[in-house]
């Protein structure tokens, strides 16, 4: 039996491990940023390197309680298509992503946290969350070709 199903082929692909040290954050992000910048794909990275940023704060603080004992897992990909996948999981218990409150609300406009999620969902054309021996984001953008 032949299946229809096709793995694009990979332009890129990143997968590392980190303690949940916030002071590794900074480096993280611009390894993967510089991965894919090395594909030609992406003009500007600086939006996907925020969203990739937000995910890895969130996984270090929130997921593993910023306990260096425990690794945040980041992988990334870049189909030949100009896809990109990126991937952030911990160890955390998880939460529910529908309790987290609107950031765009009156009353939350001048907090100094709880963007993250939403920035994410902004910038990203799919985010999604998976909660199995820890907390994983999947994150997609797509490559908008001009015609």
């Amino acid at each position: 039996m032949q299946s229809d199903f096709q793995v694009p082929q990979l332009a890129a692909s990143l997968d590392r491990v980190i303690p949940s040290d916030l002071s590794l954050l900074d480096g993280t992000v611009a390894e993967v940023t510089a991965a894919i910048e090395r594909t030609t794909c992406w003009e500007r990275t600086d939006c996907i390197a925020l969203a990739l940023r937000e995910a890895i704060a969130n996984a270090i603080v929130h997921g593993n309680n910023s306990d260096p004992a425990r690794a945040v897992r980041v992988s990334g990909s870049v189909s030949q298509e100009c896809d990109l996948l990126i991937t952030v999981k911990d160890s955390g218990l998880g939460f529910d992503p529908g309790t987290i409150a609107d950031p765009t609300a009156a009353q939350n406009v001048l907090a100094d946290h709880g963007r993250g999620v939403f920035l994410m969902k902004q910038i990203m054309d799919e985010v999604e969350f998976t909660f199995n021996d820890g907390t994983e984001v999947r994150m997609r953008k797509r490559h908008r070709w001009l015609e």
